[in-house]
């Protein structure tokens, strides 16, 4: 009976529009899983379930699910839900035999205008002036960390391009995450030790002997690209100018930016993003931790000294837990 106990046993709740059906899902489920994205990407639920006497009904196009999923029991894991968010149903499929039913769904917060291309440019104004302008024009909360809220930009086009994507080039600029959580938009330094809000980003420990599998690169560095060097046009001098990183073999970036200072953040924020590009790693672990989300701090123990002592950030997530009690979290990350 003891060991009964023991076992890990994963939770999950599934609700449509506000109504539950954990209850009537639970026997269909074949899987479910979740991908987790730390920048512009959204993120993205599947349910895969069995439709073996024919009784499932498809939900509609634009239906909102709403995911919480961990652990009910066991040792060597935490236990309760995690609330995960809600999630537009854009994508179903029904296929067999045997009859299945694969209900895709993506974050909430990516839908609407957010996706919708746009014209505009931006001058002389403050990182959280612009973030406060598209989180209004598209009904989000804005956070935008301490650390970039008052930093002028020269100039910033939004030339055809939805404010996703506007967003995710300005936060390739200044070497900074640009995604909505929970009806926020959130721009904040990728390396930041905390959240755009002023807490504590979430750290955890991960041991080897929990993994499933594990998979460490180290890309070298004789001859790779290791600094920037970014190109503006300077008013005085009516000519191009050239702003560099430290750096043997240095990545020219294609933009002329209207700043030197608009330039030399663009090199910077690169030549971090080559820096970290160095070592990545994947981490299965084989008991999930729904805890673990984009952009979570990691350290790691019982692999080489070398990975032991690297401070790591997660760039990618993907739950999964299946209709035989398994749920595995499945990491990858980039040094810092």
């Amino acid at each position: 009976m003891s060991q009964t106990i023991m076992q890990p046993t994963p939770a999950w709740q599934v609700m449509l529009d506000g109504k539950d059906l954990t209850a009537k899902l639970a026997p269909r489920l074949l899987s479910l899983s979740l991908a987790e994205d730390r920048a512009e990407k959204a993120d993205t639920l599947e349910l895969t379930l069995h439709d073996d006497d024919g009784a499932m009904v498809l939900p509609p196009e634009g239906a909102r699910l709403t995911v919480a999923f961990g652990w009910a029991k066991g040792a060597g894991v935490t236990l309760g839900l995690v609330n995960k968010g809600s999630f537009v149903v854009d994508e179903v499929r029904f296929s067999g035999p045997p009859d299945t039913v694969t209900i895709s769904a993506r974050s909430a917060d990516f839908a609407g205008a957010y996706r919708k291309r746009k014209n505009r440019s931006h001058h002389g104004q403050t990182l959280g002036a612009i973030v406060a302008l598209v989180a209004r024009d598209n009904g989000l909360k804005a956070s935008c960390h301490a650390d970039l809220a008052a930093v002028v930009v020269t100039a910033a086009e939004q030339a055809h391009k939805s404010d996703m994507e506007f967003l995710r080039d300005l936060g390739r600029r200044y070497d900074a995450i640009a995604t909505v959580k929970a009806g926020t938009l959130i721009f904040a330094p990728v390396n930041a030790r905390t959240t755009a809000s002023g807490k504590a980003i979430p750290s955890f420990t991960l041991t080897r002997r929990k993994a499933d599998h594990v998979d460490y690169h180290r890309a070298a560095r004789d001859g790779a690209q290791d600094g920037a060097e970014a190109q503006y046009y300077d008013q005085d001098s009516a000519a191009r100018k050239t702003v560099s990183t430290p750096g043997t073999h240095r990545k020219r970036l294609k933009k002329v930016y209207a700043s030197q200072a608009d330039a030399r953040a663009a090199a910077n924020s690169e030549r971090n993003r080559l820096a970290r590009a160095a070592a990545t790693m994947s981490f299965t672990l084989a008991l999930g931790d729904a805890r673990i989300g984009a952009n979570t701090s990691v350290t790691v123990t019982g692999c080489k000294s070398e990975i032991n002592k690297r401070a790591w950030r997660v760039t990618s997530v993907r739950h999964e837990l299946d209709g035989q009690r398994g749920f595995t979290t499945a990491l990858e990350m980039e040094g810092v």
